[in-house]
This record gives C-alpha cells, sequence and structure tokens, in this order.
C-alpha cells in the first residue's frame, strides 16, 4: 500500500514511517522542508516537501498516487498563529489535497478533548479549537476518515497495550502506541469514519481496536 506520511519528521510522525515500513507499506514522508530528508529516507521513505502551510497545489503533487494519508502535523509551538496556521488551516488544505488527489483513506491525529474543547485544559484551548475545526472538515470530506484524539502524548517506550473509547477521562499515552494504533486502523474496519480517544491501558492495539464500537 502507498502511504503518505504528513508530519513525517516529528517526534510521532517518525514512529509511524518506522511502522509502516516494517509492515512492507512503501511511504512517502511528507516534510516540511528537505532538511530531514536523510533521516526518513534511512528508514526506507521516500522524502517529499508536503508542507500543509505552502502552496496547495504543491500539497496535491505531494500526496498524488498515495491510497492512504497519515497525517501527524503539529505546530512547532503553541503560540495561537502557529496552531491556526498548522492545526486548523494547514490540516484543513491537506484534507481538501488528498480529496484533489484522489486518496481514498485519510487517518489524523488529532487530540483528546478536541471534539468538545470546553471540557479540555484551558492552556491548550487554542489547540483544541483548531483540532476542532479540521477534524470537522476531515468529517464533513469524501473521505474515508479516522481521528485518533490521544492523551497527554509521553515519549515513553512501546507497550503495544492501549485503552480505546469514543470518550475517556484524563490520560496519557506513549507516541510510539498512538503510532501503533494509527497504523493498525488500517487494517480494521471498524475504525472507518471513527473518532476515538486513546491511553495507555491493558490491551493489546489489535484487540482494543477490533473490540471498539
Amino acid at each position: 500500500m502507498q502511504v503518505t506520511v504528513l508530519g513525517a519528521s516529528g517526534r510521532t510522525g517518525l514512529h509511524v514511517v518506522k511502522l509502516l515500513r516494517s509492515r512492507g507499506h512503501s511511504v512517502r514522508a511528507g516534510l516540511r522542508s528537505s532538511g530531514r530528508a536523510d533521516e526518513v529516507a534511512g528508514l526506507g521513505a521516500e522524502p517529499v516537501v508536503a508542507d500543509v502551510t505552502a502552496d496547495a497545489a504543491d500539497l496535491v503533487e505531494a500526496i498524488a498516487g498515495s491510497e492512504v494519508v497519515i497525517s501527524a502535523v503539529g505546530a512547532p509551538d503553541p503560540d495561537e498563529a502557529s496552531v491556526n496556521l498548522v492545526d486548523r488551516d494547514g490540516a484543513i488544505s491537506a484534507i481538501r489535497a488528498a480529496e484533489k488527489a484522489g486518496v481514498s483513506r485519510y487517518l489524523q491525529l488529532s487530540a483528546q478533548f478536541a471534539d468538545s474543547p470546553d471540557q479540555g485544559d484551558r492552556l491548550v484551548r487554542s489547540i483544541l479549537l483548531a483540532k476542532q475545526a479540521s477534524d470537522s472538515v476531515l468529517q464533513r470530506s469524501g473521505l474515508i476518515w479516522t481521528i485518533v484524539r490521544p492523551g497527554t502524548l509521553t515519549d515513553d517506550p512501546a507497550t503495544g497495550r492501549v485503552k480505546i473509547a469514543t470518550h475517556l477521562e484524563h490520560g496519557k499515552v506513549s507516541r510510539a502506541d498512538v503510532a501503533a494504533v494509527l497504523v493498525a486502523a488500517l487494517d480494521e474496519p471498524l475504525t472507518e469514519n471513527r473518532g476515538f480517544d486513546v491511553h495507555s491501558g491493558d490491551i493489546p492495539v489489535n484487540a482494543a481496536l477490533a473490540a471498539f464500537g
């Protein structure tokens, strides 16, 4: 399967690229610039410049030919202007580009409480509102979508075990385990046109997704 990963050089995106390659998928690693091209190429991915804040036509070209897009883009800092540029406007531009490029499946890394920002931490309210906007556009698109809303992300090692539900209380989860959920969701029809929260848990990733719903 040909998969484009947007935000491929980020801390979660790199985990996604590694897992996709380990499962034999052809991976196009979308980068904001060519500065980290060697890093993703070393993982066996094809680096392409796919800046969600730049020209939309270039983004369509970068995505074209892919069956699936996994978006792990995120603003480099929590400044509201940066968040709106990347997590809202940029993410929406990527969704529109995927539609124009003929992509069939789109998985988006969101954040817990993006579906109800008033319940989230006020300190990240602008991030939640931005993600809520792009998540809503994805849900109304013509794509087969999946929205993964992790709790607070950590850089802890993967456990391979998670807790998944439509809504969860506050919690944490490692980036490595979130990446495993995103990749495993490709093979689980129950995740199509669904959004869900993810925390660290006791259930193996594949079993947790199969039991969802």
